[in-house]
């Protein structure tokens, strides 16, 4: 069996947390998770073996764990979409499943979240050379960095700088579609530097690079309204983070993941509803898509405030329709786990009006059963499903009060100077969304 060993930022350091060993390179192999004696003997105690875990379903423990396949988090940091495209040129395979645990061990050294692995931390070279904006080739150690406008007009060194680095690299729920995405930091002069390239100390914040998935101008349009559409998110309540920039074609999203405190560099746990599910799928395989009940299900069983996740969570679906953001998969979704043991929704991210697509994307997570109609979620069904944890005639005033500020969307959207064209195409939608909240009864 081949093995893996998965690291954890605790603590203000990184430290080795467990090995995983699988019986194949797929996903989809057998596989068996064990935590280092010293990290679990350190935290098996009352309230700290949970939030010490690699993950909500994987508190700390002495036990061996046989899995049927890969345990789901580690879906979270395997490179994926444009970044898997890049780890597997570079190393020379066949994509496929087969070439799951090759990327793993090298392609994961980075990413989102709190976990790594530490082969694919420790393959970095620390003498690796690449070219800097002038194209003169000098040590990673040397490197100057890029300015923003080298960046944005993808100068062919910056490229082979981010080919050299991995920076191309899309691992984890917020990082993982098609479009060329890169995980860069800034230092304090206010030159980029691909992640992992600089000692924490020298980064002053943390980002995340999109370019549009295509050259044609609705691609373009897409990326650039998502930053206008996570101003609407916050105008109508929604848990975001910072502002997101659009210059030159190019998205800049500062991320949540990553804060700087006085303490430092902070690196905050993730994981993907997907992972929350104990789903070690892809949309295409049986399973890898489930609905909206699963994940909230999910959800439910492991946040520390599932009133409160839950509201958030349907609020967001709402708006989803609305907006006509058709990509709503599990991994586009994730959680928070702080190291108090706290679990929480992170802000909202990859929300853009991806009914512009010109793949014509469908929705992809949708509510069980008669919950959903036409990809209209009915909300009386949505709610009368919820468990008897959930108090719905609370969740009922949140909705009809969030319905009554979804109403004003068109008027936000003019404000923010959103073309016209896409008022129009959505003023229906929110009409209609905003209508259904409006009117549900209230639970005597």
């Amino acid at each position: 069996m081949d093995t893996a060993t998965i690291e954890i930022y605790r603590e203000g350091e990184w430290q080795v947390a467990a090995t995983i060993c699988v019986a194949g390179s797929s996903h989809l192999d057998t596989s068996r998770l064990q935590y280092d004696d010293d990290y679990a003997i350190a935290r098996i105690q009352e309230n700290t073996e949970k939030a010490a875990g690699l993950a909500c379903n994987y508190p700390v423990e002495l036990l061996i764990r046989d899995i049927a396949s890969w345990p789901a988090f580690l879906l979270d940091v395997l490179p994926s979409g444009a970044g898997r495209d890049h780890w597997v040129k570079r190393l020379g395979i066949t994509d496929g499943y087969d070439a799951d645990l090759e990327l793993l061990l090298h392609g994961a050294g980075s990413p989102p979240g709190n976990l790594r692995i530490r082969e694919a931390a420790m393959a970095r070279d620390p003498n690796m050379q690449a070219p800097g904006p002038d194209g003169a080739v000098v040590k990673m150690a040397d490197h100057a960095g890029f300015t923003l406008d080298e960046i944005c007009e993808r100068q062919e060194h910056f490229i082979e700088y981010a080919y050299q680095n991995g920076a191309h690299t899309s691992g984890a729920s917020d990082v993982a579609g098609v479009a060329p995405k890169f995980l860069m930091v800034l230092d304090e002069a206010g030159r980029w530097h691909a992640e992992g390239a600089l000692p924490d100390t020298a980064i002053a914040s943390s980002w995340l690079i999109k370019f549009p998935r295509g050259k044609a101008d609705s691609d373009r349009q897409v990326l650039r309204l998502e930053a206008t559409y996570m101003k609407l998110a916050k105008a109508l309540g929604i848990r975001v983070h910072g502002e997101l920039q659009w210059t030159r074609n190019t998205l800049l999203i500062p991320r949540f993941d990553r804060p700087r405190t006085a303490q430092g560099l902070q690196r905050i746990g993730m994981e993907s509803l997907l992972s929350l599910a104990e789903i070690c799928r892809y949309g295409g395989e049986a399973g890898g898509t489930p609905s909206h009940s699963v994940l909230l299900n999910a959800l439910i069983a492991h946040t520390t405030d599932p009133q409160r996740e839950v509201t958030e969570y349907l609020k967001r679906d709402s708006l989803n329709i609305a907006l006509g953001n058709k990509d709503n998969h599990g991994r586009n979704t994730a959680v928070f786990r702080h190291e108090d043991g706290r679990v929480e929704l992170t802000p909202l991210f990859d929300f853009a009006p991806m009914y512009l697509d010109p793949e014509g994307i469908a929705r992809v997570s949708r509510w069980e059963g008669d919950q959903e109609k036409g990809g209209i979620p009915i909300w009386e069904k949505v709610i009368d499903a919820m468990p008897t944890i959930i108090n719905k005639k609370a969740l009922i005033a949140e909705l009809k009060a969030f319905g009554h500020r979804l109403a004003t969307l068109p008027d936000i959207m003019a404000q923010e100077a959103i073309e016209p064209a896409v008022i129009v195409q959505r003023k229906h939608a929110i009409e209609r969304e905003a209508s259904a909240l409006i009117d549900l009864k209230v639970i005597s």
